[in-house]
């Protein structure tokens, strides 16, 4: 089995091509520099938008992988690229990385076959543009799976564990009450990677687009796993933060201190002197009561999910051995 990925050398990508060596895959990373492809057998110095390039690239692999992201434009042109680029190759599975964000603004509880919302945002728009545009390779004779994952944390999560270990260590995040109480979400960036790899060798019948949302069945509430991590890295106590606290941060902080991130970033300063900036996009997600249900993941990839305990233990593990600070026994 060959396997083409596209976005190897990202946080998820650079697991996804793990879990395929491990598996036994030969795997080829296509990226824009000629680096980064970590255990890949083959890194290509290649613009996914690049069709002609990118076909060539596909046309001795039996699967690819697509785990680009950025810009609104780069996911949905990607997206095109990509399926032109299978058509008339003898790649045949399609794996792309998608997102609970195509869900749009939908509530409650969301299955892997509750059709996508509206509105969310750039990011929500692009995702769903791509899934659809994607969803055409089966016209092509090929099989398609669409991965939804919620909000992936795990060591290399610079949001979920790297952000807000510094918030929390900040005491600009803790206990938030009603503003917390929304579902995490949660899936360890290790059964992504597990679930990718199974997608590409599960037996499905050609021409079918499969589904699969991409939660931890024990993935609790927002203010269960601030207060987790908090504990576990030794940010404690964990303050309760007002919700005056969180507007004046998120809405008149925000601005100054994202412009002195992209200051600092260009005059070289560490990370460690940038409070980085918590946005009102964050603060809506953490109040969003969604709860998705991962039962194609479970019955049909058979995933073998990551623990709670297991997951946070091991982003604190991570976020305390990069930042330096003392390293804390077992979990809270």
């Amino acid at each position: 089995m060959k396997v083409l990925v596209l976005g190897g050398a990202g946080f998820v990508g650079r697991r996804v091509v793990l879990a395929l060596k491990q598996y036994g895959a030969m795997v080829r990373v296509a990226s824009r520099r000629a680096h980064g492809g970590g255990a890949a057998d083959d890194v290509l110095k290649l613009d996914a938008l690049n069709t002609a390039a990118l076909h060539g690239a596909l046309a001795d692999c039996d699967a690819v992988v697509n785990c680009v992201t950025g810009s609104g434009k780069s996911i949905v042109d990607t997206a095109r690229s990509l399926r032109s680029a299978m058509a008339g190759t003898y790649c045949r599975r399609l794996v792309h990385m998608s997102s609970m964000a195509a869900f749009g603004e939908i509530s409650g509880v969301v299955d892997d076959d509750t059709p996508l919302g509206g509105g969310g945002g750039w990011y929500a728009e692009a995702k769903r543009q791509a899934e659809q545009i994607l969803s055409g390779v089966v016209d092509q004779g090929g099989t398609a799976v669409m991965l939804r994952p919620g909000c992936v944390h795990g060591p290399g999560s610079q949001l979920w564990v790297q952000r807000f270990g510094d918030w929390l260590f900040q005491r600009r995040l803790g206990d938030l009450g009603a503003a917390g109480d929304g579902w995490s979400n949660l899936v360890h960036v290790d059964d992504v990677a597990q679930a990718v790899r199974a997608a590409v060798w599960a037996p499905l019948a050609e021409t079918t687009v499969l589904r699969a949302n991409l939660a931890a069945p024990d993935s609790p509430r927002w203010n269960a796993y601030i207060l987790a991590l908090g504990r576990n890295i030794g940010a404690v106590p964990v303050q309760r933060i007002a919700p005056w606290q969180l507007k004046l941060d998120s809405h008149v902080a925000a601005v100054p201190l994202r412009v002195w991130e992209r200051m600092a970033s260009r005059l070289g300063l560490p990370s460690r002197w940038v409070p980085p900036a918590l946005p009102p996009s964050v603060l809506r997600l953490l109040r969003q009561d969604r709860r998705l249900r991962s039962r194609c993941a479970t019955e049909v990839l058979g995933l073998r999910w990551t623990s709670f305990q297991e997951g946070v233990e091991d982003s604190a593990h991570w976020y305390l051995k990069q930042s330096g600070r003392p390293q804390r026994g077992g979990i809270a």
